[in-house]
């Protein structure tokens, strides 16, 4: 065994899927509990030290081959090695283990493979000069390594990396570094439609006027995007990432070549019919990233509401998905987003499926709540939806919730932690939690989606 090498037993797994030890002064990207693996020793973090996994010496008995030749380095997947059955166990014991409530059983995905319907991609160049285009590392601390191909999403997600790839080789053009802010090329975001129409590739990149891309280099970047694209409807845009010293970061996108959005399809179970609906989706507008499972998460979720007559607040709603669902049986159904091209998405998916009880407001949920709570005409509702980033509800926002009452508040949430904590608060300000629906809209990653059913009676 190398200096550099060490034998260590695995018994738990971190919150980001990695293996730790035994003593949890390892975390092991691609190794699992009850496994005897061998390691060479990497850089410390925090209180644990990584370790790069070498061999399995004593394999789990849930361990699978990968179908990916990146794990267990690439840091897009932390279980492809682990058997689908045991990941959704895996899944369903970590939201068991945030509430003091029964859970039901995890939704599982029909087939966990190709689901992905967005990827972002990073541009990279260490010190030698060489070139990488991919995923961060799993523990790189920010490296990136070399995508040839990813089982998450569809075949044309990685001949387009190829096509991008070998278009920036044959360039002048450099990777972005941050610290500089000098290099040209940040990220390759690429985006299809599972059930709706279109394909979509975004460069985004540097807003130092000193590396802006010549109009040459857009229309070859634009030719190679094409060229493994070869059928379909084909969107491409160039997003600016400009940053200042003391001022927000701005993004500035331009439609460089196609139609200035694409389109996916849902049909969701409500009242025991299904509804079918069509959304437009603009570049950085949100979308779930699995299309087949949303259609599972949006059914489970609305289905546990009282929707028929009722007034509903749908919070950070992105482009309305949840909300306009909803509005097909509710009476009035009201959106909150801060994302303007989302809000703009939003009134288009409104009018493209002819629905005239839904509205939205461009703003910051707590700040609109509190807005229309000062109206001396305010009604609270009788149904909220709240959909929100990973760190949970906004302080305020969850103040208004617990102020106004409302029967019942559907809480779907893509960090099970972040939401119990939240839900704590609103059982403490007298909510009964009716409800726990786990779906696995992430096969093979530590990612999970999470739905809660709280109920206050009046």
């Amino acid at each position: 065994m190398h200096s550099q090498e060490k034998q260590i037993l695995i018994d738990s797994l971190s919150d980001k899927g990695r293996g730790v030890s035994s003593n949890h002064s390892f975390e092991v990207p691609g190794a699992l509990p009850e496994e005897e693996v061998l390691i060479e020793l990497g850089p410390r973090r925090r209180k644990k030290r990584i370790g790069y996994l070498r061999e399995v010496v004593t394999p789990s008995s849930s361990r699978v081959k990968p179908r990916c030749s990146h794990v267990p380095d690439c840091g897009g997947c932390a279980f492809q090695q682990l058997d689908y059955s045991a990941q959704l166990l895996l899944k369903q014991k970590r939201v068991e283990g945030l509430f003091d409530f029964p859970v039901d059983p995890i939704i599982g995905c029909d087939d966990p493979w190709h689901y992905r319907n967005k990827m972002e991609f990073s541009f990279s160049q260490n010190k030698a000069g060489d070139y990488f285009l991919g995923l961060m590392l799993a523990g790189g601390k920010g490296r990136v390594g070399n995508v040839s191909n990813c089982s998450l999403a569809s075949s044309w997600f990685s001949k387009t990396l190829q096509a991008v790839r070998a278009w920036w080789e044959s360039s002048d053009l450099q990777a972005y570094h941050h610290r500089s802010d000098q290099g040209h090329l940040r990220t390759l975001t690429l985006r299809e439609a599972k059930q709706g129409e279109g394909k979509m590739a975004m460069l985004t990149v540097s807003g130092n006027p000193d590396f802006a891309l010549k109009r040459e280099e857009m229309n070859q970047f634009i030719e190679a995007v094409k060229g493994a694209t070869p059928e379909g409807s084909l969107s491409v845009f160039i997003q600016i990432q400009q940053i200042a010293k003391g001022r927000p970061t701005q993004f500035f996108e331009m439609l460089v070549d196609g139609p200035d959005h694409i389109t996916e399809r849902l049909s969701i179970a409500l009242n025991g019919e299904i509804h079918t609906l069509d959304f437009k989706i603009s570049p950085t507008s949100f979308f779930q990233p699995n299309t087949l499972q949303a259609q599972k998460l949006y059914s489970a979720g609305l289905g546990m509401l009282t929707l028929e007559g009722a007034r509903v607040f749908d919070l950070y709603c992105g482009g309305a998905t949840l909300g306009l669902a909803a509005a097909k049986v509710a009476k009035e159904v009201v959106g909150i987003e801060r994302n303007p091209h989302s809000v703009f998405d939003a009134g288009w998916n409104q009018e493209v499926n002819e629905i005239d009880n839904f509205s939205i407001e461009r703003g910051d949920v707590g700040e609109k709540l509190k807005e229309w709570e000062a109206d001396p005409d305010f009604v609270p509702p009788d149904v909220v939806i709240v959909d929100p980033p990973r760190m949970g509800l906004d302080q305020t926002a969850l103040t208004c919730l617990k102020k106004w009452g409302a029967p019942e508040i559907l809480y779907i949430s893509c960090n099970p932690k972040t939401q119990a904590e939240n839900v704590l608060e609103l059982i403490e300000a007298g909510y009964v939690l009716k409800k726990i629906q786990p779906v696995d809209q992430f096969p093979h990653t530590y990612h999970i989606e999470n739905i809660c059913l709280l109920t206050k009676s009046q």
